[in-house]
């Protein structure tokens, strides 16, 4: 039951997924950033007078995808090292429209430090599911990861690899190096330069 559990997750994430090539005519995808420590990706309407509205209201002014909203908040988790890795704080989304906000924040993240990592105090079910899918089918192929060590410094003698590993040791015990979220990610900036100029920076 749980393998078909993992294996429905795995295809919604999948076949539900849009890419940059697909989202709706006028919305666009914009990038508010907090200093070098945080940033928010969201997606954005854009109306005949060039006004930007949050892409989840835009259904108030035009008749697009209701599906076509969402955002995702990353900040650079420095603590303890100044490790520049940047952690996800806050996702949401409609139908999907998650994974392409995730693929962006990697890429952000990976342009401005060492790539992104799951939140490391709480991960949702749904959180860990893409976690997972990246994993197990895009690491070897468009993304790569990178094992991060605890704090006790179990797997290495070296300290700039160290971070909270609590949600994985919390999952899978033991066996935590081997889950998903014991890792950082980095990804190329593909999907950004696929986008092009629907990308605006706040």
């Amino acid at each position: 039951m749980k393998l078909l559990r993992e294996t429905i997750r795995k295809l919604i994430i999948q076949e539900g997924m849009v890419t940059a090539d697909q989202l709706p005519d006028g919305v666009m995808i914009c990038i508010e950033e907090f200093g070098d420590e945080s940033a928010k990706i969201q997606y954005v309407w854009s109306d005949v007078n060039q006004e930007l509205y949050p892409s989840e209201f835009a259904i108030d002014f035009q008749d697009i995808d209701p599906n076509c909203w969402g955002s995702i908040e990353i900040e650079k988790y420095s603590w303890p090292n100044r490790v520049p890795v940047w952690e996800v704080l806050e996702t949401q989304a409609g139908h999907g429209y998650g994974p392409l906000l995730y693929d962006i924040a990697m890429e952000y993240a990976t342009k401005h430090g060492i790539g992104i990592m799951s939140d490391r105090v709480s991960v949702s079910d749904e959180a860990v599911s893409v976690w997972d899918y990246y994993l197990q089918n895009r690491v070897g192929k468009d993304v790569k990861a990178h094992q991060m060590d605890d704090q006790k410094n179990t797997l290495t003698a070296t300290n700039d690899d160290n971070n909270n590993q609590y949600i994985s040791k919390k999952l899978a015990k033991a066996t935590w190096p081997e889950h998903s979220t014991s890792k950082r990610y980095t990804k190329a900036p593909t999907t950004l330069e696929a986008l092009g100029n629907k990308v605006i920076y706040a």
